[in-house]
């Protein structure tokens, strides 16, 4: 993922994507996730469920067991397992073939409100409003280590794509990059000129380079997070995100896009290297508070507040013509 201020050598009709309508939580969706061999999807609501969806909307099954609201899933590579973190203080880690719960992971004192796997699924790092990440053995279900470093929740965590690093921000407006085997911080930037501004979320870019930050002033920033104390590289401006913790992604199909939900009720696309708002898909009727890209096709998936779940698919058409 180059980001070089090249426009995309071919438009989409992002206004006109069809949509289809999933309506099975009783609660607002929290988090809606693409597993990485495109066939399923996963969410997360404060009905404290976790529900796999197919393509075509159809549920495939109910995963059971979070006392509290779930806040966020990831999927481990092999698209095998899902990882969950709830405000029960837990975070499971779920078999599919079996739908059933195979780890539970305690030890935070508050809310786990993130999480993801390494690539080799055989780690899983979370996140808590307890200001604390927690690196977990997968196979033991037990706590490697606990880095301190945050003054405030912890939103996002992930690892580097070679494992060796985790990667987290917080509610504290930092973000902290942590060597995995030490436990050490290397290094924790201020993600904005304003002092102590919430960064809501963060995402790691297909390829690892580069991290996009979310912060409470409705502004998403793209950063080589490698570089030195961190480098700004592209701004993307237009949604809404003032007072939840709205998830952004990347889709890499046909061209190169920023995908975030938003709060007044909108998903919201730029075109990565421009940073041109190219769409804004409007059908739920309460904010967005997450969205994913299909892997490999044209398609977006976003959960909201309104309880829905909603699949866009879109077509290409000709340069000029968006």
């Amino acid at each position: 993922m180059d980001v070089s201020c090249e426009l995309p050598q071919n438009s989409f009709k992002f206004e006109n994507a069809d949509q289809k309508t999933i309506n099975s939580h009783r609660k607002g969706v929290s988090c809606v996730k693409f597993s990485p061999n495109g066939q399923f999807i996963a969410s997360s609501s404060a009905d404290k469920l976790i529900k796999i969806w197919n393509l075509a909307g159809k549920l495939e099954g109910t995963l059971i067991g979070h006392r509290l609201e779930v806040s966020e899933v990831s999927w481990n590579s092999a698209s095998q397992f899902l990882v969950s973190a709830s405000d029960d203080t837990s975070v499971r880690i779920w078999d599919l073939a079996s739908k059933t719960c195979v780890k539970v992971l305690l030890g935070h004192q508050d809310y786990a409100f993130c999480c993801c796997f390494n690539s080799k699924t055989t780690l899983v790092v979370s996140g808590s409003f307890d200001e604390s990440i927690k690196i977990w053995d997968v196979s033991e279900g037990t706590c490697l280590k606990t880095l301190i470093g945050h003054s405030g929740a912890v939103t996002a965590v992930h690892f580097s794509r070679d494992g060796t690093l985790v990667i987290s921000c917080s509610y504290d407006g930092k973000y902290c990059v942590w060597d995995v085997f030490s436990g050490c911080c290397l290094k924790s930037i201020s993600a904005s000129q304003q002092s102590h501004l919430p960064i809501s979320h963060a995402t790691m870019s297909p390829n690892g380079k580069f991290l996009l930050l979310s912060t409470l002033d409705s502004i998403l920033t793209l950063w080589d997070y490698k570089i030195g104390q961190g480098r700004i590289l592209k701004t993307y401006q237009g949604h809404l995100n003032k007072d939840y913790c709205v998830i952004s992604c990347f889709s890499t199909v046909n061209g190169k896009w920023v995908i975030s939900g938003s709060e007044d009720n909108h998903l919201y696309i730029w075109e990565l290297n421009s940073c041109q708002t190219v769409g804004k898909l409007r059908g739920h009727t309460q904010p967005v508070l997450s969205c994913d890209a299909h892997p490999s096709d044209q398609v977006i998936v976003s959960g909201s507040l309104d309880k829905s779940i909603k699949l866009w698919r879109w077509s290409s058409v000709e340069p000029g013509t968006l």
